[in-house]
């Protein structure tokens, strides 16, 4: 079993300019140049590669090239998170199928829920995916609910195959209950760049960012740092990768994050409607203020 650890990024979906198409063939290239620059997961079909804008056909034709283009280099995760239980139940058995290592449902949202009712919802949903690992996606600024530690023991009780969590929430104290008030093998990967750092001296198993899926290196290298012990050099790159992260709006611009990647040589297309790309004027001074950010950090396009 593959499990999330080190640096996974949170994979944009390329699509054609004008956002109406998933563009497969520019998959393989973009998961070429992420496993290039060493990224240790990806993490598909996500808040940042806008899978809730998709229909179920494309977010599983989307999946499958994302499948063959990984090709069981780096860990690959799916993401079926949707508003009905049928539907995701569906994307994970097609997960499954389809040949990726694992998934992760986002909570249920738009609606407020009770607690049992979250928890009622992830045990339905991964009922028929038994021996596939799941992993929980707790982003409240954006479903309006919060998975908390009890809430996640218990679907991890019920459900074994649910085996971490990953956790957008940007609450430090959030994070360090999950991996305190969880058992040992359920494991918390964070989605809060200026923390990365933080979190793996908490004890989180790694990162999913969304920035990362553009300019990986600096997560790369403060993993790797980690791993040798190095925590000085460490947050010297973390501050760098802050700097990188927060030059591009700190991964909450689905439009910068394409227009950036574009920018670097990979084709990522529009954005799927209502989203829109970046205007000619907010482009040109994102590219003044990045530029000065990547000289001083020596980074490049």
């Amino acid at each position: 079993m593959k499990r999330l650890c080190g640096v996974t990024v949170a994979a944009l979906t390329p699509l054609s300019e004008d956002g109406t198409k998933v563009d497969h063939q520019s998959i393989k290239e973009y998961v070429d140049f992420l496993v290039q620059k060493g990224v240790d997961g990806i993490f598909a079909l996500g808040t940042t590669g806008e899978g809730l804008l998709l229909t179920l056909e494309e977010r599983k034709k989307a999946l499958e090239s994302f499948v063959r283009a990984v090709d069981k280099r780096v860990t690959l995760i799916a993401h079926c998170g949707a508003l009905r239980i049928e539907e995701v139940s569906d994307l994970l058995a097609h997960a499954k199928s389809a040949g990726a290592d694992g998934a992760a449902i986002v909570s249920p949202f738009y609606y407020k829920y009770r607690a049992d009712e979250i928890v009622e919802f992830f045990v339905q949903t991964t009922k028929g995916v038994k021996d596939f690992p799941v992993y929980l996606y707790n982003i409240p600024g954006l479903t309006g609910n919060w998975i908390t530690p009890k809430m996640a023991e218990q679907i991890h009780s019920e459900s074994p195959n649910v085996i971490g969590i990953k956790d957008s929430s940007g609450d430090l104290l959030h994070v360090l209950s999950l991996i305190n008030d969880t058992p040992d093998d359920f494991d918390v990967v964070v989605g809060c760049d200026r923390a990365f750092l933080t979190v793996l001296q908490m004890g989180a198993k790694g990162c999913v960012s969304g920035p990362g899926a553009v300019f990986p290196e600096f997560f790369v290298k403060l993993y790797e740092q980690f791993k040798k012990g190095d925590i000085e050099a460490a947050r010297k790159t973390q501050k760098n990768l802050t700097k990188v992260s927060l030059a591009i709006g700190d991964g909450a611009s689905i439009p910068m994050l394409k227009t950036v990647l574009n920018w670097r040589g990979i084709k990522a297309g529009g954005c799927r409607s209502p989203l829109r790309s970046m205007s000619s004027d907010d482009q040109r001074k994102l590219k003044e203020s990045l530029e000065k950010v990547l000289k001083e950090v020596g980074l490049s396009f």
